[in-house]
């Protein structure tokens, strides 16, 4: 009997012992499943860095759905989509300047002409004057020293979401400024170009605004200036009327074919340089058409030449046109038949002929006209 009370009573105390054990380890349980919780939140408000888990996969996905969102077109874009390279991480960066080749500077043009400071074109490894030209018009609008070297500062800004689009300011000088003139005087609000844009740049532009139904600010925003690079702009109550003349097809690709290999510049004309609505221009005045200045986007509205909507359909001397990112028409050519267009390429920083019915083009064709 005594031996089962002993046994009895070292079982109770076993049993108290084992009790309270049991408690701790579930209080202990309980107490690390909220922790696990509290970190699942935390990681989903705040992901921990990629670098501090050593995933270095998982973040170059992030980065490319982050270049994704920042340079896919709107969803109700009706323009041709067209998909850009990843942004570079800022620890990349290296300083890209004239002269250099490599696919950093083919993500360099890519990003200018998604903000507007290059005109749209097949993005390529050179750094060449069109590219140099494009860093100078963001170092501009954003107060940097203007040198067209891509250094460490310019690129960071770039990539980011502190970069400005592309706009006309006034107070500054440039071939953008120097076209824009040329324009208001065709349009007769203007009497000379300065390449500077002051009081008598905006007086001019209220002028036209003003003609034009616009709010007569004198800036030159998106809204004025895709009007004033369009047929649809009105001239000066004070320019006589043009007579409309039609230019001489053959004549037209004679001029385009003498102008192979000439520089790309901003906003210039001929002769000696052109950006690739100011050749079209050119070879449409040498055949003897009145047709006025416009940019690509104007060119591919002038309603009274007849549109081509397939490139299948092209005949020489029509005028091509491109658009990326779900932006308006951006680039301009003249097709010379046999798949091969001739146009001023700000990537390659000349007057090119080249293949107009390859991936690239036939992916961001718009539509062609008849301009004959």
């Amino acid at each position: 009997m005594k031996n089962k009370r002993k046994r009895y009573r070292f079982n109770a105390r076993r049993f108290k012992r084992f009790f309270t054990k049991k408690r701790s380890l579930v209080a202990l349980g309980a107490a690390a499943a909220v922790i696990v919780a509290l970190v699942i939140m935390n990681t989903s408000l705040h992901p921990v860095s990629a670098t501090a888990l050593g995933k270095d996969a998982e973040a170059g996905n992030e980065n490319n759905a982050s270049a994704e969102a920042l340079n896919s077109p709107s969803p109700d874009s009706s323009s041709p989509k067209s998909v850009l390279s990843p942004l570079p991480e800022s620890s990349m960066f290296t300083t890209l300047q004239l002269g250099d080749e490599n696919s950093e500077v083919q993500l360099l043009q890519d990003r200018l002409m998604v903000l507007g400071y290059m005109d749209m074109d097949e993005p390529t490894k050179e750094y060449g004057p069109g590219t140099e030209y494009a860093v100078e018009l963001f170092q501009r609008q954003h107060a940097l020293e203007q040198n067209g070297v891509a250094g460490t500062e310019v690129l960071e800004l770039l990539y980011s979401d502190k970069a400005k689009p592309y706009t006309l300011l006034q107070g500054t000088s440039g071939n953008d400024v120097d076209a824009l003139q040329r324009r208001l005087i065709d349009l007769g609000y203007m009497d000379k170009s300065t390449g500077y844009y002051g009081t008598e740049t905006i007086e001019a532009v209220k002028a036209f605004q003003d003609q034009n139904g616009l709010d007569d600010d004198g800036k030159t925003g998106e809204m004025t200036l895709s009007l004033i690079y369009s047929p649809d702009a009105q001239q000066s109550k004070l320019k006589p009327a043009e007579v409309a003349r039609r230019a001489n097809i053959l004549e037209v690709l004679a001029t385009a074919e003498d102008q192979l290999g000439k520089s790309y510049v901003w906003g210039a004309e001929g002769p000696n340089s052109f950006d690739c609505s100011g050749l079209v221009y050119y070879c449409l005045r040498e055949a003897g058409s009145s047709r006025g200045r416009y940019d690509a986007a104007g060119y591919s509205n002038v309603s009274d030449w007849e549109k081509i909507t397939s490139m299948d359909n092209l005949e020489k001397g029509d005028l091509l046109f491109f658009s990326t990112n779900g932006k308006r028409v951006g680039h301009t050519g003249i097709y010379v038949g046999d798949g091969m267009m001739i146009d001023a390429s700000s990537a390659n920083g000349e007057v090119v002929e080249r293949a107009c019915k390859t991936d690239f083009w036939e992916r961001n064709f718009v539509v062609a006209r008849r301009p004959w």
